[in-house]
């Protein structure tokens, strides 16, 4: 079969491989698409705290089952899912619970095991997801990133009537924003510097837009909302700016949650955090849970995944993919990696 790998610092190429021989517990995936998600680009940038080359990357993969092991119970050939990458190692007591996300042990499908940028996948049953018939390649693909979304907004107390930012939309906030309208936010305000990103979080239900290249974001949200501020906010940048700026922009006694990969420590004043009691969230991928919310998000155009997608390339295209996926060219959304033509 075809497969891609990251072979050294932004060098991705094709090779040959074996069809993955399904262990007892285990199914095997064809895979239709797959998606290139920013944690992709940390590991393929070299960026990444553990992660290094040789990596088999793809984790936001849709297909058809095609074979199961002999263990294997509810699912059989021709069912048609998506995975939950995260693989925890179901002893421990966040596993037992179900939060297999905050085992210590958790390891990740496309990055400690071969991925989806590939013809085929093996995945546990346990990390499989019966999808619907009507689901687009696409569509299934996203479920995963979907799932991200929907966690991260799980982490607040309650979102219902609640005025929330959205700091930074690239396809992780596209998608909070529309989770967040999904979930009854009463106001959501969305910035980005990127003009075509701030025009799809309009279209996809943001009620405010800001350019923080050419605003003031504690103004702007001052003169739309008054001085006591929003509920939360999300950051889903990653940089202390936009950590500073959920800070001052969230009324006392609000919730931040901190979505994004943050590659270097950020410096803030604890008082902003420690005397208007604000609470700082982290948010570790998703639970199963997650999954069956992300798609029923979907299935109900709650969620709309293919205006945020801007490019498509064939697998054996995947190198020219991921540079213009690491350009940070201001055209660029969600790419898919198209599988199976």
């Amino acid at each position: 079969m075809k497969r891609a790998v990251l072979v050294g610092e932004k060098l991705m190429q094709m090779e040959d491989a074996a069809r993955p021989v399904v262990k007892p517990n285990e199914v095997l995936v064809e895979n239709d698409a797959c998606g290139i998600c920013g944690s992709d680009l940390h590991i393929y940038g070299g960026n990444h705290p553990v992660l290094k080359p040789p990596v088999r990357m793809g984790h936001e993969f849709a297909g058809r089952v095609v074979e199961v092991g002999a263990d294997v119970k509810a699912i059989q050939p021709g069912d048609y899912v998506c995975a939950i990458p995260g693989v925890g190692c179901g002893e421990c007591e966040p596993c037992r619970a179900g939060n297999f996300n905050l085992c210590r042990d958790l390891k990740v499908i496309g990055g400690f095991y071969p991925g989806g940028f590939a013809e085929y996948t093996a995945v546990p049953e346990y990390n499989i997801v019966k999808i619907p018939e009507q689901f687009s390649a696409t569509a299934g693909a996203m479920v995963e990133s979907a799932a991200v979304a929907v966690h991260a907004v799980r982490r607040m107390k309650a979102v219902e009537g609640k005025k929330i930012a959205v700091l930074g939309a690239g396809p992780i906030g596209l998608l909070i924003i529309q989770v967040l309208k999904a979930f009854g936010a009463a106001l959501v305000v969305a910035s980005d510097p990127i003009e075509s990103r701030r025009d799809i979080a309009s279209r996809l239900g943001a009620d405010i837009v800001i350019d923080p290249a050419n605003e003031n974001v504690e103004e702007r949200i001052q003169a739309e909302v008054g001085r006591l501020g929003l509920d939360g906010a999300f950051d889903v940048a990653g940089i202390e700016l936009t950590l500073r700026q959920a800070l001052a922009i969230t009324k006392n006694g609000g919730e931040i949650v901190i979505t994004a990969l943050v590659s270097k420590d950020p410096v803030f004043p604890i008082k902003l955090l420690q005397r208007a009691e604000k609470t700082l969230l982290g948010t570790q991928m998703y639970v199963k849970q997650d999954y069956d919310i992300a798609i029923q998000l979907i299935q109900e155009r709650k969620i709309k995944v293919d205006e945020m997608v801007t490019h498509r390339f064939d697998l054996e295209q995947i190198a020219e993919a991921f540079t213009l996926a690491a350009s940070g060219a201001s055209d660029v959304g969600k790419i898919i990696i198209d599988i199976k033509k």
